[in-house]
């Protein structure tokens, strides 16, 4: 569903702007409790900032598409084929290491690395990382638009299904997602870690 005056376009390093304190907003219980202290002088919020604006990983431009109203930015989405290990411990463990050995061990001491290594994938994953509206213009229809465009490039690309999580004290998120056809998987997950926000993988199965 979209309206009049909606379009999309890939994003850039420079829609860090708009985009990074969206991610912030969306995880930050999460992102408060991992990226505190992370580095000397760098806050969350600028420790997300670093990982959009490199080249791959769960939270970069390269991965995003923001939707535009009227032209200016409304909303994004950040989403990978999960095959690609962009949301790997690999991953976040190159990207950490870039902050330095101490913020490298600091978050592994945390437990965000075993975290997102069991965070097992379906075969065939598109996994969405984030979806985030501007509260300015949220319930218009945007969020759903960009979940039905990476449907649409998950369908393209071949994946047998797509994945993503949501708090279990986020309903109206859930409500969203059945809307659009995704149910709850994996329903008795146990949390993968205690700093994590406890969360629901929910699936949409892609039909031939």
């Amino acid at each position: 569903m979209s309206f009049p005056g909606l379009t999309f376009t890939p994003a850039t390093r420079d829609d860090a702007p708009f985009v990074t304190p969206l991610i912030y907003d969306i995880g930050r219980r999460d992102l408060d409790r991992l990226f505190t202290g992370l580095a000397a002088g760098l806050s969350p919020l600028d420790v997300v900032e670093r990982f959009y604006r490199a080249p791959g990983g769960m939270f970069s431009w390269r991965n995003t598409e923001v939707a535009l109203h009227d032209g200016l930015p409304a909303g994004f989405i950040t989403a990978y084929r999960a095959a690609s290990r962009n949301g790997s411990s690999t991953w976040l463990a190159q990207a950490t290491g870039q902050l330095g050995v101490h913020a490298l061990l600091l978050l592994a001491w945390r437990g965000a690395v075993v975290a997102r290594a069991m965070q097992r994938h379906l075969p065939g994953s598109w996994y969405v990382a984030f979806v985030g509206v501007d509260p300015l213009q949220q319930s218009l229809g945007i969020g759903s638009s960009l979940i039905e465009r990476s449907v649409q490039t998950a369908r393209a690309s071949r994946c047998s299904c797509v994945e993503l999580d949501v708090d279990v004290d986020n309903p109206r998120a859930q409500a969203l997602y059945e809307r659009l056809g995704f149910h709850v998987g994996h329903a008795d997950r146990p949390r993968t870690s205690s700093i994590t926000v406890e969360s629901r993988r929910m699936v949409l199965q892609l039909q031939e």
